[in-house]
């Protein structure tokens, strides 16, 4: 298979890279290629980036055949990285017509030789759907009797919004009748659809987790999420997902706090290397469901588009990544700033501003304040920096990207005024801390960490999420306390403070050291009561795990 093929009936002004088939004649063509610029031809992946490059960027001749080079590169970088794989689902003849008389008999007769198997039932009578295609369950309420009706798809004039949380469900009033009748045909025998969302249950702060009140410590993914892609199982506390309802808008992906939803047709991995080949580059970040095709805009020299996927899962470990990786602002070119997206980009820029002067990320929602911020854009000095982010969670990349960001620099308190991104400074009371090290295994992004080298509690606040499971599962009162929602712009908050530290109790028997001295004579405290002056089972409170058993056996041979 060719990798790079480039199509264009006219003779370009200047010469590509000889990596790059050129075609001028679709009817001598009769293969398969990797990455193309046309549509016209087969390939793994089409790129329209490319034809919009050439056709608006003021770069000169050997910038140009350098940059559509890169172009192709990077689209090659996103197909290594991606893992949005096919799969099919098996569709029945069921489908279910719901309208008014008149619209019935028209949509009927275009499915008269089919063989499809029809029902029909008006608005008034649908109170429930659940399930997806191929399987849906469509709840028919007439005179409160409610009968459930299982079809493979359903046509629903007039559809409310909440009808499409599912797959399945089609209005033809959002489109045409021809449309959807189409789209209902070709879904029968076997409907194609990609794995969407990749999902790290080690850090998800949903999984497992509850409040003191039995609430959610997190969940904001499931409640962000438009279809039913992404649901809670609350008795469990576990997320259960659907890539056959995803509309890969990766809402969820820049609202998740640790890092453990990711999108599949473009990973953070994808968005690091490619950011790692546009370094000095004026980096335009473009959803792939804009169109370009009939975008017209003057590109200054030195600018290169960057295609991503859903145009909502863009968060704050991104846009600095981009921002520090080529050393410029970031154009962020989009008809659509999603919840998690604004909130990233609202606190980047603050930071940004305090620290630079200038904004991070340039937004541009329509063509016109593409053009002006494209004229605005500027080099940022001081603010190009390179780390190795493969194998790093989301908030570690965060914390090393703004920890260079900050420097030595004293920037002030960032306090969170919105609900999707959290910073927590933890407290401990060293006196009541026992260093059980509850708070360490609940703490799954890594903010808390045991240090048995010098027995200490150590928290880094630039990586904590706030999610305040720590505080949930300590078992000591007025033990931690957690200042929520502000993060100190300062070089101390990044890294490693201790927290908490205790010496090792030495068993009374062999002299080990075995835990915390704290904790031994904390729990000596409450169970030497309770065994009544049974001098064995009292000495077993100070000895370690293999003493014990050795004190007892004593006791019953009756040396103790």
């Amino acid at each position: 298979m060719t990798e790079y093929v480039y199509y264009s009936p006219e003779t370009l002004d200047f010469p590509l890279n000889e990596s790059i088939r050129i075609i001028d004649d679709l009817q001598k063509v009769n293969e398969n290629f990797m990455i193309s610029n046309s549509k016209e031809l087969s390939a793994e992946a089409y790129a329209p980036e490319i034809d919009f490059y050439i056709k608006n960027s003021k770069d000169d001749v050997s910038d140009k055949i350098k940059t559509v080079e890169l172009l192709y590169a990077i689209k090659g970088i996103k197909l290594d990285f991606a893992t949005d794989f096919e799969s099919s689902k098996d569709i029945g003849d069921k489908l279910l017509i719901v309208g008014e008389k008149e619209q019935l008999i028209e949509i009927e007769s275009l499915l008269s030789d089919t063989q499809l198997d029809l029902y029909f039932a008006s608005s008034e009578f649908v109170s429930k759907i659940e399930g997806t295609i191929g399987d849906l369950v469509v709840s028919l309420n007439r005179n409160g009797k409610v009968t459930p009706l299982s079809v493979d798809q359903m046509v629903w004039f007039n559809a409310p919004k909440s009808a499409f949380v599912q797959n399945g469900v089609y209005d033809p009033l959002k489109s045409s009748i021809k449309e959807i009748v189409d789209k209902v045909l070709q879904n029968i025998k076997k409907f194609t659809y990609k794995k969407a969302i990749s999902y790290n249950p080690d850090i998800c702060q949903y999984k497992g987790r509850r409040t003191k009140d039995g609430g959610d410590i997190c969940g904001d993914c499931a409640n962000i999420c438009p279809t039913n892609a992404i649901l809670k199982i609350d008795e469990k506390k576990e997320l259960s997902f659907s890539d056959i309802d995803c509309e890969t808008c990766g809402g969820c992906v820049s609202v998740c706090p640790s890092g453990a939803l990711d999108l599949c047709a473009t990973p953070r991995e994808y968005i690091y290397e490619s950011a790692s080949l546009l370094r000095e580059k004026i980096i335009l970040v473009i959803p792939e469901i804009m169109e370009l095709e009939n975008l017209n805009i003057d590109l200054p020299a030195n600018v290169v588009p960057l295609m991503v996927g859903g145009r909502k899962f863009l968060h704050e470990a991104h846009f600095i990544s981009l921002f520090q990786q080529s050393g410029f602002q970031v154009v962020f070119y989009t008809d659509f700033i999603s919840k998690g997206s604004k909130a990233s980009l609202d606190m980047i820029n603050d930071i940004s501003q305090r620290k630079y002067g200038k904004d991070m990320v340039l937004v541009a929602l329509n063509e016109e304040e593409l053009q002006n911020k494209l004229n605005e854009v500027s080099a940022v000095e001081g603010s190009s920096y390179s780390i190795n982010e493969l194998g790093l969670k989301k908030r570690e990349i965060f914390s090393a990207r703004l920890s260079h960001l900050v420097g030595e620099s004293d920037l002030g308190i960032y306090e969170n005024h919105n609900e999707y991104i959290h910073y927590g400074k933890v407290i401990v009371n060293e006196q009541n801390c026992t260093l059980c090290l509850s708070c360490v295994g609940a703490c799954n992004v890594g903010a808390l960490t045991a240090h048995p080298e010098d027995n200490t509690l150590r928290f880094d606040a630039s990586i904590c999420t706030d999610c305040t499971y720590c505080e949930v599962v300590c078992p000591e009162n007025d033990c931690i306390s957690i200042v929520r929602d502000k993060i100190e712009l300062k070089a101390e908050t990044f890294g490693q403070r201790i927290l908490a530290k205790d010496e090792l109790f030495a068993c009374v028997e062999c002299g080990k050291e075995f835990a915390p001295k704290k904790a031994v004579m904390k729990i000596a405290q409450k169970m030497t009561p309770l065994f009544a002056g049974d001098k064995a089972k009292i000495r077993t409170l100070y000895c370690c795990e293999t003493c014990k058993a050795k004190v007892m056996l004593k006791a019953q041979i009756g040396e103790i």
